[in-house]
């Protein structure tokens, strides 16, 4: 089995649509992935087209969805998706701003 880094995620509700606070809400989860992810988004920060406040969500929600789309690439809530995701993915490589 190919090596792999492994991520942990928190997610904290700190306010509600009308300015609330929500009592204790927060989730945090586990994924693995091949890529380096802090490489990614500092590559991600140097882009122009994307910048410094976009990078983490971006890349985080990149490899949190690339990864299920592509374990589930041949399952039909998936399959329609697989080559925009794919030909995103060469457009976001190939660009170096």
């Amino acid at each position: 089995m190919k090596k792999q880094h492994l991520y942990k995620v928190n997610i904290e509700h700190l306010k509600n649509a009308d300015g609330s606070v929500p009592e204790d809400s927060s989730l945090a989860f586990e994924f693995s992935s091949h890529d380096e992810l802090f490489t990614i988004i500092e590559k991600l920060k140097a882009r122009t087209d994307i910048g410094p406040a976009k990078a983490a969500p971006l890349a985080l929600g990149i490899k949190l969805f690339g990864g299920l789309l592509l374990a589930n690439k041949n399952d039909d809530l998936f399959v329609s998706l697989f080559p925009h995701f794919s030909a995103f993915m060469k457009k976001i490589k190939q660009k170096t701003h």
